[in-house]
């Protein structure tokens, strides 16, 4: 579900492999509990897994529907935004908790604007032309 479709899918496929490496690359060089780790590596790498599965520009395997790779944006986004306080990592690992909330709200406002009705055969149809009959 998107708000509005201005976001075509060749750049949600470059932010989706942006914030899979940011958040696995943040959160080891940061540091801090293991929760905390955990959450930026395992959200990255399932993002990441996802984009390689997904039937867009930049999949790899292309077997998951680019409407179906939106539920996962919206859980990735959920996950980053609850996983400092459910985890309970908030208060100790400030810097990793600020970035994921950032991320969490990042990754919505991507998914509220981009256009999961992207089609190959329609990226690859030639135009039709009028014919004179």
């Amino acid at each position: 579900m998107s708000l509005v479709r201005l976001l075509p899918a060749w750049f949600h496929a470059i932010a989706d492999y942006a914030v899979g490496l940011a958040l696995i690359v943040v959160a080891i060089a940061v540091g801090g509990s293991t929760g905390a780790v955990a959450t930026g590596i395992v959200v990255g790498a399932t993002v990441l897994l996802v984009s390689m599965l997904t039937k867009y520009p930049l999949g790899v395997a292309k077997v998951l529907p680019f409407t179906v790779h939106s539920a996962g944006d919206y859980l990735a986004a959920a996950l980053l935004l609850v996983a400092p306080f459910a985890l309970n990592f908030h208060s100790g690992d400030s810097g990793l908790t600020a970035f994921y909330i950032v991320g969490g709200i990042a990754v919505l406002a991507v998914s509220l604007i981009t256009n999961y009705q992207y089609s190959p055969a329609r990226q690859t149809a030639a135009p039709r032309t009028p014919s004179m009959a």
